[in-house]
């Protein structure tokens, strides 16, 4: 049995890739004094191929605290974003069966936020990533000599 070459059925990571992304958001209030807070929430996001690309489709409220003649209000905004992922390792062709990870390294947040006359700017940055899961086979050589008795312990996985 030693030096023979078996050849292992698994799933592994095929590609990978993540993208860091600051995007600036425009909200026009017609009453507005100031810019009191800024909050995301309810983030949802999916990756997907389309037209062989690689992309993370997703959305997230943006809650947004402003004051107007001493008095406060809430406005709650709802952002669609589309971030394409370039992947930095391919180890063969995407598939269709391929299984896509997506995954958000930190959450969405407000990193700065102005008024200009009754236009609110935010900035938004994201962080996401992708992976994609397929089969694919790796080759193992044996070792082993045949006049070698192994010691296995049958409860290893228990």
């Amino acid at each position: 049995m030693a030096g023979q070459l078996f050849e292992i059925m698994t799933k592994a990571t095929i590609s990978k890739g993540a993208k860091k992304s600051i995007q600036k958001y425009e909200f026009t209030m017609d009453q507005i004094d100031k810019i009191l807070g800024c909050w995301i929430c309810n983030h949802h996001y999916q990756g997907m191929i389309k037209n062989e690309q690689t992309i993370i489709e997703g959305d997230f409220d943006i809650h947004l605290w402003y004051s107007y003649q001493n008095d406060s209000f809430l406005s709650k905004q709802q952002v669609h974003y589309t971030d394409y992922i370039e992947l930095s390792k391919k180890e063969r062709p995407i598939k269709e069966r391929d299984e896509i990870i997506a995954d958000c390294s930190h959450l969405p947040k407000c990193i700065d936020a102005k008024l200009s006359g009754k236009t609110m700017q935010i900035e938004i940055e994201r962080d996401m990533s992708l992976k994609i899961v397929g089969d694919t086979t790796i080759m193992v050589e044996s070792k082993m000599d045949d006049d070698k008795e192994l010691d296995i312990n049958p409860d290893f996985i228990t």
